[in-house]
């Protein structure tokens, strides 16, 4: 039997699976295969039932489940009746031929998945100029240049059902709001000797109101930084020994200062790390514009330190899981994500290494002085 079943988990957002599902309607009429629309909903009883009838009036089969984002995509899966299986988020929109170039892929052998294209828009505000600037977006964009990718964002991928049934799925890594948990599929899947094969055709559009709201979107940064912990734990072999951490060499000095500021009884030991966390950032946010690590002019560089302020969150999230779970070997790896990302890498290492070593002496130089 031919056909796709498209799986939406959701948790409030009406408005935007309102548009969600408006255009897999208008979607629906371009494709020739049978298309159904499952709604895995975990809402409270005043969204719940509003979303209910937006079920009902879009055709979606609707259930509710209240469990992690990773065990709604797998109960999707599980009750789909078709062999293809799309995944998308209720902050997203389909373009309307989306369906049939999913189905172009999978006419070459041995692809058991297909990663589209998931553009941005929205209203562009200061803080969307500081995600920008940061490697998360990435991925979103790897099927504008890239033919086969080892994985991509639940927002535009589909696979064989047999195939995600065969690796038991997503597995639930940080319940309730999940994180790499799309990363470590991929990477099963590809693992097994299949493809995921890019269409650029294949696009969705993603709202940027769901990234642009700050405290959010630091609670997902060190969500993700934790995240990289269970991924290096269950694919040891697809990481790489990395140059320290700016947020561990960070930890590091406060223990040390904490402990000299006791022992000399000078409180201005014990503030020196927070002196050098800002500077060192700052350093490498000139360095990585000087040397085009990261596009910009020097305007940007306001964005750019506060991007680099969120990859040391990142960091900072990985740090303290890999402490709380006593694994301290992957403090000092890397998870790969795509193998594009070894190339430069090593440019960032030396910019990391130069920054650590002026900020020092800076901060040598002040607690001197002082």
């Amino acid at each position: 039997m031919e056909g796709i079943s498209v799986i939406i988990p959701v948790k409030g957002r009406v408005t935007y699976l309102k548009r969600l599902l408006e255009s897999i309607k208008e979607a629906k009429k371009q494709t020739l295969v049978p298309i159904e629309v499952i709604v895995i909903d975990d809402s409270i009883k005043e969204t719940k039932t509003g979303i209910e009838a937006l079920c009902e009036k879009f055709q979606a089969d609707y259930h509710y489940l209240k469990e992690s984002v990773s065990e709604k995509r797998n109960y999707g899966m599980r009750i789909a009746k078709f062999p293809v299986i799309f995944f998308t988020d209720s902050d997203c929109e389909v373009e309307h031929n989306i369906f049939n170039e999913h189905l172009k892929c999978y006419s070459c052998e041995g692809i058991c998945g297909c990663a589209g294209l998931t553009e941005f828009t929205g209203e562009r505000t200061w803080f969307w100029n500081v995600i920008e600037r940061m490697s998360f977006l990435y991925p979103f964009q790897w099927a504008k240049t890239k033919d086969y990718v080892p994985w991509v964002p639940c927002t535009n991928i589909s696979f064989k059902k047999e195939v995600i049934e065969k690796e038991n799925g997503f597995r639930s890594m940080l319940p309730p709001k999940e994180s790499a948990e799309d990363v470590d599929l991929g990477y099963r899947i590809t693992s097994s000797g299949y493809k995921i094969r890019c269409n650029a055709n294949a696009k969705v559009f993603h709202n940027r109101g769901t990234w642009t709201r700050p405290t959010q979107f630091i609670e997902r940064t060190f969500r993700f930084g934790r995240g990289e912990y269970y991924l290096m734990k269950n694919h040891p072999d697809n990481t790489f020994l990395d140059v320290p951490k700016t947020s561990l060499i960070f930890i590091f000095l406060l223990i040390l200062f904490i402990y000299k500021s006791v022992i000399s009884r000078t409180f201005l030991y014990a503030i020196s790390p927070f002196i050098w966390l800002p500077v060192t950032i700052l350093l490498q946010a000139t360095f990585a514009l000087k040397y085009r690590l990261i596009n910009g002019v020097w305007r940007d560089i306001g964005y750019i330190y506060m991007s680099l302020s969120f990859e040391t969150l990142f960091e900072f999230g990985t740090v303290i899981e890999c402490i709380k779970k006593g694994d301290l070997k992957f403090l000092f790896r890397k998870f790969i994500y795509i193998e594009d990302q070894l190339f430069s890498r090593w440019y960032w290492g030396i910019i990391k290494m130069w920054s650590f070593i002026v900020s020092l002496f800076v901060l040598l130089i002040f607690l001197a002085i002082l």
